[in-house]
């Protein structure tokens, strides 16, 4: 079994940001700062080899959070943000760019 561990944490305009990983697996928690820790939890995905904190995936996990006192959580999935490549997955992102650049 994994645990859970926070690895840094931020506060600014009423939200707390935990950096923390499982295992290997990176992740981030935004959540309300006024928040006793029982607020709905909502899982945030996103794909194209990018990172959990990209500025669009972040916008929507501070608005999740300001606008319906969410908690919001994304990790970096396998080949994605802070996690190693494979050459698998390499050739899958390669596949995908050629796929969209013939539409």
């Amino acid at each position: 079994m994994h645990s859970l561990r926070f690895t840094a944490v931020t506060s600014s305009n009423g939200i707390v940001e935990r950096e923390f990983t499982v295992g290997e697996i990176p992740g981030v928690l935004w959540s309300p700062e006024s928040s006793a820790g029982h607020a709905p939890l909502v899982l945030m995905g996103h794909g194209g080899g990018l990172h959990k904190k990209t500025p669009a995936l972040t916008a929507r996990a501070r608005d999740t959070v300001t606008a319906w006192g969410f908690t919001v959580a994304a990790i970096d999935a396998p080949g994605h943000g802070d996690r190693p490549r494979t050459a698998e997955d390499e050739q899958v992102r390669a596949e995908f760019r050629q796929a969209q650049a013939t539409g």
